[in-house]
C-alpha cells in the first residue's frame, strides 16, 4: 500500500515539473519574439529599406491601360518608326489592259504589217481615216494593203468597248499625246533567265493562249490555224526542228510571215518550242 502511494506522489511530482518546464519555455519564446521584432524594426528604419509612407507606390500596378491613342515609349528608348507606305501602283486603263493581253502580239513588233505602238509615221494614214473607222476595222477585221487585222485581234470574246479602248490607247502616243508606255504582258515572263525551261503540254497551251492565238486562231498573216490539219501538214513535213527554228528565229514563207518568237523576244526558247509542240499535236 505504501509503495503505491509513493509511486503516485512520484508521478504527480513529474507532471508538475514538466509543466514548469513548458511554462518556462513558453515565456522564453515570447521574450525572444519581442526582442527579435524590436531589433528588426530598428534595422529597417535605420537602413531605409521600408518606408510606410511609400506603401501606395510599392503596391501600385506595374502599368496601366493606355486609352489615349498616343504612342508611349520607355525612357531611354527611341519611338518606333512608322512602317514605310508602299507607293500605290496605278491600275492599268481598260485600253492598256486590252493592249497587254492581245494587241501587243502584233503591234509591239509590227507583225504582219501592224503599225507599231508609238510609230507616228505608220499610224498617220490610218488615223486620217477617222477614229470610228479604226474602231470598225479593229472590231470586224480588215485586209489592208500592208497587212491583215483579224477581228478583235483574234480574241473574239473581247468586248467591243475594250477593243475601242485599246485602239484609243495606241492612237494617243502616235498623235503625240502623253501616254505611258505599255507594261509587259502579265501573262508572259519578263525575265528570260527566270522563264521555265520545261516544255510540256500545259506550258505550250499557256504560251499559245498568251501570244500565238492572236495569229493562229484566225489565221492572220497566213498563219496556219490551230487545229487545221491540212494547213499544218506541209509544215509538219519539214520536221519539228525546222518548225522550232522558224518559230525562234522568224521565217518569211510564201503564204505569210512568222516573226521571231511571235513578237515576244523575252520568251524562253523552251517555252516557244512547247507552244509549237502544242499546236502540232492538236493539228495532225
Amino acid at each position: 500500500m505504501s509503495s503505491s502511494h509513493d509511486n503516485a506522489q512520484h508521478d504527480a511530482q513529474f507532471v508538475r515539473n514538466f509543466g514548469y518546464v513548458l511554462a518556462l519555455l513558453t515565456v522564453i519564446g515570447i521574450v525572444i519574439t519581442f526582442i527579435a521584432r524590436h531589433i528588426y524594426h530598428d534595422f529597417v528604419v535605420s537602413t531605409g529599406v521600408y518606408d510606410s509612407s511609400d506603401l501606395d507606390s510599392r503596391i501600385a500596378p506595374v502599368g496601366t491601360v493606355n486609352t489615349s491613342g498616343e504612342v508611349v515609349t520607355l525612357a531611354g528608348t527611341a519611338p518606333p518608326e512608322s512602317p514605310p507606305v508602299a507607293a500605290a501602283t496605278p491600275a492599268a486603263s481598260p485600253g492598256e489592259a486590252a493592249y497587254n493581253k492581245v494587241c501587243f502580239a502584233c503591234h509591239a513588233q509590227g507583225v504582219a504589217g501592224a503599225p507599231k505602238y508609238g510609230d507616228a509615221a505608220a499610224w498617220a494614214p490610218r488615223i486620217a481615216k477617222g477614229i470610228e473607222t479604226l474602231h470598225k476595222h479593229a472590231i470586224e477585221g480588215f485586209q489592208g494593203e500592208a497587212g491583215l487585222m483579224p477581228p478583235k485581234g483574234g480574241a473574239v470574246d473581247m468586248a467591243d468597248d475594250d477593243v475601242k479602248a485599246a485602239v484609243d490607247f495606241m492612237v494617243k502616243p502616235a498623235q503625240g499625246a502623253s501616254e505611258p508606255a505599255p507594261a509587259a504582258s502579265a501573262e508572259a515572263p519578263t525575265d528570260v533567265a527566270a522563264a521555265p525551261v520545261v516544255a510540256d503540254a500545259a506550258k505550250g497551251k499557256e504560251i499559245f493562249d498568251a501570244v500565238c492565238f492572236a495569229c493562229h486562231t484566225p489565221g492572220a498573216a497566213g498563219a496556219p490555224k490551230f487545229g487545221d490539219a491540212q494547213a499544218w501538214a506541209p509544215r509538219i513535213a519539214k520536221g519539228i526542228d525546222t518548225l522550232y527554228d522558224h518559230s525562234l528565229n522568224g521565217f518569211m514563207g510564201e503564204a505569210g510571215l512568222m516573226p521571231p518568237k511571235g513578237g515576244r523576244p523575252d520568251f524562253a526558247d523552251a517555252d516557244i518550242k512547247a507552244a509549237v509542240d502544242y499546236m502540232v499535236s492538236n493539228s495532225k
